[in-house]
């Protein structure tokens, strides 16, 4: 389990894609998934399975090296026989990722085009289900969670900011900061204060009433953050959010994000912005669906934070 200051973790986490005519690794995974959600009822249980938790790991490893049919023998005890004529690919998407996210860090992840980093965005996120492994979210279980339930533990838990920002374009900046309080249950009245907070919060207090076209690059993503944190979020996953962005806007932007994350605020940012990845504490780089190394800064960042 995670300790009481990790908010988000992930245990040996993998995504595959089988593309194509690939039986034998369809099997293998297919088998692979079945052990994995007896493994994780146990664990809902309290009673953590070590011999399944090895074996997983070891199905794992020899289906990462497209060893199907052992990785298939090893967890159901029967024989697949070899398929030469088969096509198409298997991609490893994420390969075996652990990490943890603590309360209150900011964190980049940055990689070549390829690497993972949008797929680990994915998990992170619970857009996407894994392959294997686990995903704790303050230190409860969610792989398990049922696929209905999981749109409310995003709402509840996580803000999502996204490059092209994602306003609705009829709609005022109020109005846009306002929707995840609809969707939480929130009466219109009270939808209003805590929306007009969140504005006044990312500096857009005389905004309120403008639509997107009547807000510059930089507003429009302040919009954006402000609709992120209204529900008070334990992470707030930014993908690219300075993508569209020239360097002033980015500055100013990277420093209301330094400026919520002072007070408490989690950030998890992937970028391909070193400037970005400078002001951040944490700088996680991915390859081929690792996690390659991981970096973290001791010194005052470009737009002036200090460790």
């Amino acid at each position: 389990m995670a300790e009481p200051d990790v908010i988000l973790k992930l245990n040996n986490l993998t995504k595959t894609y089988i593309l194509g005519s690939r039986k034998n690794a369809a099997r293998a995974q297919k088998a692979i998934q079945k052990l994995q959600k007896s493994y994780e009822k146990q664990l809902g249980k309290n009673q953590p399975d070590m011999i399944a938790e090895q074996l997983l790991q070891k199905a794992q490893e020899l289906f990462v090296n497209e060893k199907y049919e052992q990785s298939y023998r090893l967890v159901t005890g029967e024989n697949l026989q070899k398929r030469s004529k088969d096509r198409g690919s298997v991609v490893h998407a994420l390969n075996s990722v652990s990490l943890e996210i603590k309360r209150g860090e900011l964190v980049a992840i940055m990689g070549p085009s390829g690497s993972g980093k949008s797929t680990l965005l994915n998990m992170l996120g619970l857009l996407d289900e894994p392959t294997a492994g686990q995903i704790f979210l303050k230190g409860k279980s969610v792989t398990s969670i049922k696929n209905r339930d999981l749109p409310d533990v995003r709402s509840r838990e996580l803000g999502f900011v996204f490059q092209s920002f994602n306003l609705i374009p009829t709609l005022t900046a109020l109005e846009n900061v306002c929707l995840p309080l609809k969707y939480a249950g929130l009466r219109p009245r009270r939808r209003k204060e805590v929306a007009t907070l969140a504005l006044e919060r990312v500096g857009l207090a005389d905004r309120l009433h403008h639509t997107p076209n009547e807000l510059s690059g930089g507003q429009r993503q302040r919009v954006a953050i402000a609709r992120s944190i209204v529900n008070n979020p334990a992470i707030v996953l930014g993908d690219e959010l300075t993508g569209e962005l020239d360097s002033k806007m980015t500055a100013d932007v990277m420093k209301l994000v330094v400026s919520l994350n002072k007070k408490g605020q989690t950030f998890i940012i992937v970028t391909h912005n070193p400037d970005v990845a400078k002001v951040c504490r944490r700088v996680i780089y991915m390859r081929d669906g690792r996690i390659e190394k991981e970096t973290k800064r001791l010194t005052k960042g470009l737009y002036g934070y200090r460790q």
